[in-house]
């Protein structure tokens, strides 16, 4: 059986709704999966109503797949069978009916509406039902003003995991080149008070350990270093003699085959040519820039440290333009297809 990959369509208010009903359409995706899209089923078919020229297809006729686990099948090899779904998407309705906002933009419904959706994510891929998690974009800003205080995804998973925040990590993943994120959704200026070479360490050892994971080998993990031309031998700053050149000392003294720090506008393009499988970035925007300007629109998030498989995309709500048919769900697409590559029972090529 193909596996099962919980989908949450996101913010309903985003163009998270738009890009699942067209990437789990995608005969890449259904050849790959069986995508469950978690969500409103109403909000959903509203949406797929208001798409040009069909492009949101026919999901009336897509099967619903109840929360109750009693109408779940018994696990079956590396999937699972559903009494009724043999194949193609389905649709798990979490009958919350999100209340449309008057303008585009985040709002506490939508918010509440997305954190829900990731947590009956969870569950199900918990509970043995799904394989993994995909997720489509959520805002910040809408789940802080449904009162859930996490800047982000990674937190929000981590928090309903058991784990503290450094025990989990962001890599993004693309077609010839996969960066782990040192900090996350912080100001720069925090980001880089709060270089620590302990912290850098402990990362290192969980990109190692989780790349061994879930694409099989030792990687080769270069760091970028923090400063231009990574500080000159000390002209432009000291970050990389104090704490970035002891962290990868001890890394490798442990075992791991890592090296650097590299001036990071040239680190990326020897990663992307091969000589390293992996990147550790120090910041936010150090990471996502390399990434989308070589592969924006199809690129991958993933979620390290988990105790499940979570893919997601490589962009955000665009509330401006949800509902207009023109958002691309190559990168969900690209994220489905990962997780099912990666899950329980399946291959292990990437």
């Amino acid at each position: 059986m193909k596996p099962i990959i919980a989908v949450t369509t996101g913010d309903p208010f985003g163009v998270g709704p738009e890009i699942c009903l067209k990437a789990a359409q995608s005969p890449a995706v259904l050849e790959a999966c069986r995508p469950l899209l978690i969500g409103d089923r109403e909000h959903l078919l509203g949406v797929a109503r208001g798409l040009p020229g069909g492009t949101g297809g026919d999901p009336a006729s897509w099967p619903e797949v109840s929360r109750s686990s009693q109408e779940w099948g018994s696990k079956q090899g590396d999937g699972l069978a559903v009494a009724g779904w043999p194949s193609g998407p389905a649709f798990q309705d979490m009958r919350n009916r999100p209340e449309t906002p008057s303008a585009p933009g985040a709002t506490a419904a939508g918010g509440r509406s997305a954190v829900m959706y990731v947590k009956q994510a969870v569950a199900l891929v918990r509970g043995g039902v799904a394989s993994a998690v995909a997720t489509a974009p959520l805002s910040k800003t809408a789940m802080r003003l449904a009162g859930h205080d996490y800047p982000g995804h990674t937190e929000l998973l981590a928090d309903l995991c058991g784990l503290e925040r450094d025990q989990v990590a962001m890599m993004f993943v693309s077609r010839d080149l996969k960066v782990i994120l040192l900090s996350v959704h912080q100001a720069l200026r925090e980001a880089i008070a709060s270089l620590a070479q302990g912290a850098i360490e402990r990362r290192l050892a969980l990109a190692r350990s989780e790349y061994r994971r879930w694409f099989g080998g030792d990687p080769r993990i270069a760091v970028c270093a923090l400063n231009p031309h990574a500080s000159e031998g000390g002209m432009f700053g000291t970050e990389e003699r104090e704490i970035l050149v002891p962290a990868v000392e001890a890394a490798r003294a442990s075992g791991a085959n890592v090296s650097g720090p590299f001036p990071a506008d040239t680190l990326f393009v020897r990663a992307a040519r091969g000589e390293f499988d992996a990147v550790l970035a120090l910041y936010h925007d150090q990471a996502t820039i390399a990434v989308k300007a070589r592969s924006f629109g199809g690129a991958v998030n993933m979620t390290l440290g988990l105790p499940f498989l979570r893919t997601s995309v490589d962009h955000g709500t665009a509330y401006e333009i949800a509902g207009r048919g023109t958002a691309d769900p190559g990168s969900l697409a690209e994220a489905i297809l990962l997780a099912a590559r990666l899950a329980p029972g399946a291959g292990r090529t990437a």
